[in-house]
């Protein structure tokens, strides 16, 4: 008789992901990525040796890196028949923490309660010291207790005893469903919200062997060997993407942010530049102010770029890896290919997205360049106008100079040596006229220039 609330041999799997090294990050903030990475796996009590072998390993410059070596997996403590195993992908810490409970003699063969599933993920998560910085996803896998066993209501039962995901709901959370290799799979799929809350993102994936006449869990999981190393590679990619999006919301809030302020700046800009009086000096300080926030914005739109060209590039490789499942795996081509509805939702709504964003919020950054060469080009004007009028000035004082010196010969030439008090005289008279004849042009072009800057 069957049982929809039993399996053999229930395991969990959680799949971490951590960023390793991120962009603009200093030598402080890696060691201590590393640092937060590590203790998922050894806990609070990290050896000297243990952290240096680790860093070793990282020096490998292959794509993928197993960094426990010789085993390259840390066993849980008995009597938990469990491991983790560490690999870093790029880029990218991975994490596979796996438990099946503890270790009993013929466990592959006595069927269970699936109410004992929310033990192994609260064991598993007790384990997680920080929460994964890129994201998660879970693994459940058990086979049937019986050949008539219904697979579709024990995966049902599975989901609500984990209780993974907040207000879970079958019929809205499924996401696809198929067989791959004579088991049955389903995925299950919280999305985060537009909000940048990675924290949101809830994703499940369940395995169901069949029963078999009894035939062991461990013999028909021969067959899947290599999977769990394309699991740990697929799930990367697939919270790469979601990671990568939520970053893209977060960038998009601070540049509407922007967008209002830059609005406010060119507002005020208008009235200025529309001012009778233009004042130089406020000027200079919108000048500032814009080289500032531009600089902010221009950060910002760059980061936005590489989120869409992070979603893109993950997207493709997720994509690939369903083709190599399917290709080293299964008979079939398209047999791992239920999985590819998620490249379909990325492609629909998370690339569409921020190509859109990009675009539309590019246009802030042409608004800011247009009104730097506005501001620039008024000030220029303002400085040329400035230099005219000194010019004119030096003119006006150098022709009243010259004015003066010329009167002065003229009527010096007049007068008769040798030289007589009257002579004296006279000379003083000469003096005195140049001097006037120079100081009133002089005087006038300085009245100029301060009516002018009154009526300015």
């Amino acid at each position: 008789m069957s049982n929809e609330n039993r399996l053999i041999y229930p395991t969990v799997d959680l799949f971490v992901y951590d960023l390793a090294d991120g962009i603009g990050q200093n030598e402080d903030k890696i060691s201590q990525n590393c640092d937060l990475f590590l203790q998922k796996i050894y806990g609070d009590n990290i050896s000297a040796l243990q952290r240096e072998q680790f860093k070793q390993a990282e020096t490998e410059t292959d794509d993928y890196i197993e960094l426990l070596k010789n085993p390259n997996i840390a066993e849980f403590e008995p009597p938990l028949n469990g491991y983790s195993y560490p690999v870093k992908l790029g880029d990218t810490y991975a994490a596979q923490f796996d438990l099946s409970g503890k270790i009993e003699p013929d466990a592959d063969k006595t069927p269970k309660e699936i109410d004992c599933l929310e033990g192994l993920k609260q064991e598993v998560i007790s384990r997680i010291n920080s929460p994964a910085t890129i994201g998660q996803s879970w693994f459940i896998s058990g086979q049937l207790t019986a050949d008539d066993q219904d697979a579709l209501t024990t995966a049902k039962n599975c989901y609500t005893k984990l209780n993974l995901f907040p207000n879970a709901v079958w019929d809205r959370d499924l996401q696809t469903e198929g067989q791959f290799l004579g088991a049955n799979f389903y995925e299950l799929w919280q999305p985060p919200g537009d909000k940048g809350n990675i924290s949101q993102n809830h994703h499940v994936l369940i395995c169901l062997f069949p029963y078999k006449s009894g035939q062991s869990i461990l013999v028909l999981s021969k067959t899947f060997d290599e999977f769990d190393t394309h699991l740990i590679l697929l799930f990367a990619y697939r919270n790469k993407v979601i990671w990568a999006y939520t970053q893209s919301r977060e960038l998009k809030v601070r540049l509407k942010d922007s967008s209002g302020k830059i609005q406010q700046f060119v507002n005020r800009l208008l009235a200025q530049v529309n001012s009778p009086n233009v004042d130089l000096k406020e000027l200079q300080k919108n000048l500032v102010d814009f080289l500032t926030i531009s600089s902010a914005y221009a950060s910002n739109i760059s980061g936005l770029e590489q989120q869409e060209n992070t979603i893109k590039t993950n997207l493709r490789n997720y994509q690939i890896r369903l083709k190599t499942i399917s290709q080293k795996m299964g008979t079939d081509a398209k047999d791992f290919k239920f999985m590819g509805k998620f490249s379909i939702f990325v492609k629909d709504k998370y690339v569409w997205q921020v190509e859109s964003d990009n675009r539309s919020l590019t246009a802030g950054l042409r608004l800011l360049e247009n009104a730097i060469q506005t501001i620039e080009g008024i000030i220029e004007i303002e400085r040329a106008k400035s230099d005219r009028t000194l010019n004119v000035t030096i003119g006006v004082v150098g022709a009243g100079i010259g004015t003066s010196g010329v009167a002065a010969s003229v009527y010096a030439s007049q007068i008769k040596s040798p030289a007589s008090d009257k002579n004296s005289m006279d000379l003083n008279v000469v003096f005195g006229l140049s001097m006037g004849l120079g100081i009133l042009p002089a005087l006038g072009a300085i009245f100029l220039i301060i009516i002018g800057k009154k009526w300015r």
